[in-house]
């Protein structure tokens, strides 16, 4: 025997329940960003604009991106 499918259009939820639902959809525990990789990040932005399009290796963007994060955080 099939389960019966509800009729009708489904019950309208408040605004707060909506926000109750997506805030326990959302809530991901992970852990906080470093400032080190958070700034790394940040310098990797504007060495790839600077290169506009142009070839660029991985490793080295990257390890540029670290050393400029580096250097920030010396202050």
């Amino acid at each position: 025997m099939e389960a019966k499918k509800p009729r009708g259009r489904p019950k309208k939820k408040t605004l707060e329940q909506e926000a109750q639902e997506f805030r326990e959809v959302k809530a991901v525990k992970e852990p906080p960003m470093s400032a080190r990789v958070y700034l790394a990040g940040q310098a990797l932005a504007g060495l790839l604009a600077a290169h506009r399009g142009g070839y660029v290796r991985f490793e080295e963007i990257r390890r540029e991106a670290y050393e400029w994060a580096d250097k920030m955080l010396e202050d």
